[in-house]
């Protein structure tokens, strides 16, 4: 795997074990979204030492870090004033049943709220909905990465995630763009251009390197 492709690796790998949104990142000095999104793609074939810097930041890496993993290194967690790693496991397994029970629950939750027009309750259905997406969401294309890898559009992993996939989606932001992305993975049909098409197949193809 080349630099720019080992870049987009680590620095998923990091921002999931870590909890973070791209949002989240960017709010901690990472790089922009759109940055951070094509750092993640391997979309970018060049990454300045200034975003290089802000991803070791927002990504509690040693400084030097990301420069080091595009040269073929690992990055370094950032230490603490006593020496101690500030973190341990690079990250942690999350079964698909625990991932489809929090989705359950955060629907109920939702529904409850509307059904009892309680604004506090909606409030914080919305968070719980909003704190669950960075996990679900990657979640959920990676997995059908390696589904659409392995068995194609037949895998009965998309009958499991039905739901997830009948969401509303387009490309004119960017939870839309995935959840086309996410359609696309699955076989279904979708309404996107050539060029969009043609973006989508060179992300899954470089998910395969």
């Amino acid at each position: 795997m080349d630099g720019p492709g080992r870049l987009a690796e680590y620095v998923w790998k990091r921002r999931t074990e870590l909890g973070l949104s791209r949002p989240q990142v960017r709010d901690r000095g990472g790089p922009s979204i759109p940055t951070l999104k094509d750092i993640e793609e391997g979309t970018t074939r060049t990454v300045s030492a200034t975003t290089l810097g802000k991803l070791d930041a927002a990504l509690d890496w040693e400084p030097g870090s990301a420069a080091d993993v595009l040269r073929g290194g690992t990055p370094k967690p950032r230490r603490t004033n006593d020496g101690v790693a500030s973190l341990g496991p690079d990250g942690v397994a999350v079964a698909l049943r625990v991932v489809l029970d929090l989705l359950g629950i955060s629907r109920e939750l939702d529904t409850i709220a509307r059904e009892m027009k309680d604004a506090r309750l909606e409030d914080l259905a919305r968070r719980l909905a909003v704190a669950l997406r960075p996990m679900y969401g990657e979640y959920v294309t990676r997995l059908f990465e390696e589904n659409k890898r392995e068995n194609g559009a037949l895998s009965p992993v998309y009958a499991v995630f039905s739901e997830l996939l009948d969401e509303p989606a387009g490309s004119d932001d960017e939870d839309g763009k995935e959840r086309l992305y996410r359609r696309w993975l699955a076989g279904r049909e979708i309404d996107a251009d050539q060029s969009l098409l043609a973006e989508f197949e060179a992300r899954f193809s470089r998910r395969q390197l």
